[in-house]
């Protein structure tokens, strides 16, 4: 191969460096104001470009920082008051009357209620959401109450078939030979025979029978008020019940069936008042006794122990027309001449809530001191007694009517 053949990636060789064309054969160049001069150094450029750059920066961070330029002013603040209800003109702009030339106030207000209105349909467009979210609770609410009311007819249904087979066990229960079942069927043919349970107190002095039905009641009652006897066997307390026990306070239960008993008789005879005890006792009529001794056992209570009285039952008394001071049938009776005003005492009492005045209090302790002689006279008032028991048998016709039709009554 011979040597002149160029060879792979070389270069064409360089011209001399004498042969290069030098400025001054290009002509005259044109000089930028901007570059130094003879007698200016480079050192004064640099400076004055410096100074520009500075200049500049300067600019741009007054119009970062908010300053205001010669051609640049803010929009007016335009408001409105909030505390003013306008509602009613929510649907009332139409369009602008003034879409192009107007002023910058009333271009602002344009923008401002131009935000309103986007702001108003981005919350309807939410409250759709909101809507057909509760379209459908509400098709699942309907869904699940239509699905209770299933569930309540069927839970009723099944409390009336599960009630009446608990009755038929309950009866079933009762019909079994136990000890405390043959103690129900004794005391239903007590009740059978006599017409009334036995008195609690025959517990003691009554038959030997009386005696083991009252305690079996005792008991019974006992248990239900003490022992949680009524949630375990129902019916066993239910059966009790229907022969007539009270699982109340016994002296409450007693003191309504006498206060009842109380009411029957005004309204028999017309009046509270009650024969004397000795008439009462010769009527034969047990009950007129017995009502008798409950008269007047709360009157000589509400004379003399007001203050352990309850009010309650002091108002009762006052609210049926009851005279504290003329429960008696005859006028003649020796304790009843000169007596305080009760009445107006008891009802003083009532109305402080269970406080009696100083001078009730001083009135009735007088009167007490002179209804209770004390012990050494007492032997000698014996013959003086005995007249008043004379005197208390002088009833008026009135009284004996009223203690023939009271004995009719009560029993």
């Amino acid at each position: 191969m011979s040597s002149s053949v160029p060879q792979p990636n070389s270069l064409p060789p360089l011209p001399p460096i004498g042969d290069l064309p030098m400025p001054d054969s290009l002509g005259p160049v044109a000089l930028d104001a901007s570059a130094p001069t003879e007698g200016e150094s480079l050192d004064d450029d640099s400076s004055k470009r410096g100074v520009k750059r500075r200049r500049s920066n300067e600019n741009l961070s007054n119009i970062e920082g908010g300053q205001e330029s010669a051609d640049y002013s803010d929009p007016p603040v335009v408001t409105i008051d909030e505390s003013e209800d306008h509602s009613n003109l929510a649907h009332a702009f139409k369009q602008r009357l003034f879409p192009k030339d107007c002023s910058d106030t009333l271009s602002t207000a344009y923008s401002q209620r131009d935000a309103t209105v986007q702001e108003r349909k981005q919350l309807r467009k939410n409250k759709r959401v909101v809507l057909s979210d509760l379209k459908a609770l509400r098709e699942q609410f309907y869904a699940k109450k239509k699905e209770l009311l299933v569930m309540n007819s069927s839970l009723k249904a099944n409390s009336k078939k599960l009630g009446g087979w608990n009755r038929k066990v309950f009866d079933l229960e009762l019909q079994e030979s136990c000890p405390w079942n043959d103690k129900l069927q004794k005391l239903r043919d007590y009740v059978g025979e006599n017409g009334k349970l036995p008195e609690l107190n025959q517990r003691k002095r009554g038959s030997g029978e009386e005696k083991m039905l009252a305690t079996f009641i005792a008991s019974a009652k006992n248990k239900v008020n003490n022992h949680n006897f009524a949630n375990k066997y129902p019916h066993r307390a239910m059966a009790l019940e229907e022969l007539g026990v009270n699982y109340g306070n016994e002296n409450e239960a007693k003191f309504e069936m006498m206060f009842q008993k109380l009411l029957d008789y005004k309204k028999e005879h017309g009046t509270f008042r009650i024969p004397s005890l000795k008439l009462c006792q010769e009527s034969g009529c047990k009950e007129l006794v017995k009502l008798h001794h409950w008269v007047f056992t709360h009157v000589a209570a509400f004379r003399y122990q007001l203050p352990t009285k309850k009010v309650e039952i002091a108002k009762r008394f006052l609210d049926v027309g009851f005279s504290f001071e003329r429960w008696y049938a005859t006028n003649t009776h020796v304790f009843e001449r000169d007596l305080p005003k009760f009445d107006d005492i008891i009802r003083r009492y009532v109305q402080n809530g269970g406080k009696m005045t100083d001078e009730d209090a001083r009135v009735v302790k007088a009167h007490q001191a002179l209804s209770s002689p004390k012990k050494k006279k007492r032997k000698q008032s014996k013959t003086k007694g005995k007249e008043d028991e004379e005197k208390l048998e002088q009833l008026t016709t009135a009284d004996a009517d009223v203690l023939n039709g009271a004995a009719v009554s009560v029993a």
